[in-house]
């Protein structure tokens, strides 16, 4: 897919998915922002440092793009050994994981919004995860809140925003080989679970989601909104 003159920012484009994403929208002819705390090895970037928690940085970040054709949120986090059940929940891991999968891609959003419109066709692209759809979420509680919680909102972004051109749409990995949940995949216990709760029978690639991003950044994905993709391998359709 030709995405030459497109211009993307992606948040968390320094590791795991992210990165990968801006290697398949670099490699497409995009011409990519990413927005992350630290920087990335990733070539064709232009690198942005910002703490999407804050509103003051990511504000400041987006001040000067004057037009954006996509956004992806990307950026988020899984407190695993401290995510559990909600007793067992602490407040801060709660509110840790809220302020960045949540407030984070609300802020995004909020002050990509005014370069999307510009554009006259903006993308705005969230990752979710099975955990905010199915009881994969289970003994995840704060992760699993969190994801559906942007499940939500791209629904309402979408309507929102139609009139100017916006379409708002999820894609949902499946368990991805990246360093977010290394740990689970890595537990003798959790990893195979893991597995056979995959159809498919493997754990996912990252560059497994390039090309349904690509699509839902181009216009050839003009009559999709308000929707959810599941790159997942099966696990939702069990």
């Amino acid at each position: 897919m030709n995405l030459s003159g497109y211009k993307v920012a992606v948040t968390g484009g320094s590791g795991g998915i992210g990165s990968a994403l801006i290697t398949g929208l670099v490699d497409a002819g995009a011409s990519v922002y990413n927005f992350d705390r630290t920087d990335s090895a990733n070539k064709g970037c232009e690198y942005k440092k910002v703490d999407l928690t804050n509103e003051e940085s990511v504000g400041s970040a987006f001040s000067n793009i004057p037009a954006l054709d996509a956004l992806v949120v990307c950026a988020g986090i899984q407190l695993v050994g401290k995510d559990s059940k909600i007793a067992d929940v602490s407040l801060d891991t709660w509110q840790r994981t809220v302020d960045v999968n949540m407030t984070g891609a609300f802020l995004s959003v909020k002050y990509a919004m005014p370069a999307l419109i510009k554009s006259g066709h903006g993308s705005v692209i969230l990752i979710g995860s099975p955990t905010g759809m199915t009881m994969e979420g289970a003994g995840y509680t704060a992760y699993g809140a969190s994801k559906a919680g942007m499940m939500g909102l791209s629904r309402i972004i979408a309507v929102d925003y139609k009139e100017q051109g916006i379409r708002s749409n999820v894609v949902v990995p499946g368990t991805m080989s990246t360093p977010l949940i290394q740990k689970i995949v890595n537990d003798p216990e959790k990893g195979p679970d893991l597995i056979r709760r995959t159809p498919l029978g493997r754990i996912g690639d990252p560059k497994d989601l390039i090309g349904i991003v690509n699509w839902l950044v181009s216009t050839e994905s003009s009559f999709a909104t308000g929707a959810s993709y599941a790159v997942d391998g099966g696990m939702t359709a069990r």
